[in-house]
């Protein structure tokens, strides 16, 4: 059983391991305008009861994965938000009440996968070549 939440949100952010470069930098909230800093996981923030707008991104050259949402948390409670940076850093990131999916998993597979079996392709075709040709 979990600890209970303190009257607020808690934010959820998480990254793909294909994107494992993201595990430098850590995510930043702005929180109706004044700037949170979060880790990866869950990020327990107290907030006062009412509307709220929350963005999240990963800082970089640039924001990475900005995405965007507004809750209303009522007193005593605490609002689940769910945060997904992009498999590629050009796409926004996901954010929701419920967990979300990595935004470009598919796309960001296939970047490293394709590459890796052309690099296999081409050392095998290089060495059946040679050893046909040397006989």
């Amino acid at each position: 059983m979990h600890p209970q939440q303190p009257q607020g949100i808690t934010i959820n952010t998480k990254y793909m391991w294909i994107a494992f470069m993201l595990a430098m930098f850590k995510p930043k909230a702005l929180i109706n305008g004044h700037q949170v800093n979060l880790v990866w996981g869950d990020n327990p923030i107290p907030v006062p009861p009412g509307t709220h707008t929350i963005e999240v991104w990963v800082p970089y050259l640039w924001k990475i994965g900005q995405a965007v949402i507004q809750v209303t948390v009522h007193p005593g409670t605490n609002v689940p938000v769910f945060y997904a940076a992009p498999a590629i850093t050009f796409m926004k990131g996901a954010i929701g009440n419920q967990p979300v999916e990595v935004p470009g998993k598919l796309a960001g597979i296939l970047l490293m996968v394709v590459p890796l079996v052309l690099i296999v392709l081409c050392c095998c075709g290089s060495f059946l070549t040679s050893a046909m040709s040397s006989h």
